[in-house]
């Protein structure tokens, strides 16, 4: 496992250096991002709207705080991989809280005590290393990407395994769906505005790459000339 990272690490490090243009495969990423644009209009896209307007909104917080909770366990482990000290000790706070008077996480206590979410992913955890972020990539299904990015996905995914070892498959495969789902629905309002876009694709590469940014330096992203 640690050779296969450090094999990924060692890839993202040599694209990047080698790559000038930040989309060097847009030609193929259009390809994918078509793809999962249909996917989204006929699958994704429909059932969120069904579960957002359907679902009770008590559920539906109950799943978003569930979800919430196993994020904090993720970004407890990268916050201590950046040396983020006292973040690190309130997410450790909040994941406390919430996974026991929050009954596992179903509801947000520690929010109502001061204990604030933050976020931080694997790819954050190698950007603090300096590993470069490499070239944009649209991953089939999962969507806008880098190649840093791609792997911090891989590792936080399997941090989330980890977390929910004690779920048969047919729970972790509930859940995992369940979570996709209320990750959709926060995503309407952002997806319907990038539809009034001339060019979506551009449209959605320059935000993600500009959110990345954004919060790979905590909110004080440097201020750059090129344009996306």
């Amino acid at each position: 496992m640690k050779n296969l990272l450090m094999s990924f690490l060692l890839l993202v490090f040599s694209v990047a250096i080698m790559a000038e243009d930040v989309d060097p495969f847009e030609e193929s990423n259009r390809v994918v991002f078509e793809f999962n644009q249909v996917l989204d209009e006929n699958v994704f896209k429909p059932v969120a709207r069904a579960y957002k307007e359907s679902v009770p909104k008590t559920a539906q917080n109950r799943v978003s705080d569930f979800s919430s909770n196993l994020g904090d366990i993720a970004t407890l482990g990268n916050e201590i991989l950046q040396f983020k000290l006292f973040d690190s000790v309130n997410t450790f706070g909040r994941v406390l809280v919430n996974s026991t008077i929050g009954l596992a996480g179903l509801f947000d206590v520690a929010s109502n005590i001061g204990l604030e979410k933050t976020n931080e992913d694997f790819a954050q955890t190698m950007a603090v290393w300096g590993v470069p972020s490499g070239p944009y990539v649209v991953l089939p299904i999962l969507g806008p990407s880098t190649m840093s990015d791609s792997v911090g996905v891989y590792i936080d995914f399997t941090k989330n395994v980890d977390a929910t070892k004690g779920l048969n498959t047919t729970e972790e495969t509930t859940l995992l769906l369940t979570r996709v789902v209320d990750i959709r629905v926060k995503l309407l309002p952002v997806t319907d505005l990038l539809k009034n876009s001339d060019d979506i694709y551009i449209a959605t590469r320059s935000s993600y790459l500009q959110k990345r940014q954004f919060d790979i330096f905590d909110g004080n992203p440097p201020i750059e000339d090129d344009d996306f």
